[in-house]
């Protein structure tokens, strides 16, 4: 897959600035992801890094590193821009015109793809990002598993917005009913650091639920 990804280089930033830079990280993923299944390569890259040096006085400038497979861009951006967006729609419409402003010149320089073509994948990518709610939703485990007595069902699940990352577990009864919705886990929004929650769920008998992580000793019960 294409991974692209932002990231701030501006200097003397307040230390809660840090703790948001995940917001765009959902974006990035549904895109990427997106955009490597509609076909588009870019040689033997792998990755478009863009780094913000919150300078006007910069120019866009690019660099390759080939031993990760990395195309470097570097641009006058400043990253706290997007972050002092108060909506998701409003960062959605800032990190689209991200996309076309930084990495389409990018993809015209090193895919094989007529400029058009990209610009309509691009922009079917984009609209990828709007179409699942600005958001990813995903199973774990393989679950649903059911009880022991197979009366109940319960479900894992991964919830990745720009606001963070939430575990939950679903429990529904035999009528399809659901009796338990617990939140888990809540974490930043990017998926290197909630990959430790991500685990496995397992009925210990019909009133109890222990889901454990499978890289740490993290874990966590529900009691019906």
């Amino acid at each position: 897959m294409i991974n692209i990804h932002f990231m701030d280089w501006g200097k003397n930033r307040p230390k809660k600035h840090y703790n948001r830079l995940h917001e765009m990280r959902i974006f990035e993923l549904i895109f990427s992801t997106k955009i490597t299944q509609l076909g588009v390569e870019l040689a033997q890259f792998k990755m478009i890094s863009v780094y913000c040096l919150a300078n006007p006085n910069k120019s866009v400038s690019f660099e390759e590193d080939n031993a990760i497979e990395e195309i470097q861009i570097f641009v006058p951006y400043d990253y706290m821009s997007f972050l002092e967006l108060e909506s998701t729609q409003a960062k959605f419409q800032e990190f689209s015109e991200l996309i076309r402003c930084y990495i389409v010149p990018a993809i015209k320089t090193y895919s094989k793809l007529s400029s058009s073509i990209i610009e309509s994948y691009v922009e079917e990518a984009l609209s990828e990002i709007a179409k699942q709610n600005f958001e990813a939703v995903f199973i774990v485990d393989k679950t649903p598993r059911k009880s022991p007595s197979r009366k109940k069902m319960a479900i894992l699940k991964g919830i990745h917005r720009s606001e963070g990352f939430q575990l939950r577990c679903e429990v529904y009864n035999e009528k399809g009913l659901r009796i338990i919705d617990e939140l888990l886990v809540e974490e930043v929004g990017n998926e290197v650091v909630y990959a430790r929650f991500l685990g496995t769920l397992k009925w210990e008998n019909e009133n109890l639920i222990v889901v454990k992580s499978k890289s740490s000793s993290w874990k966590a019960e529900i009691c019906l």
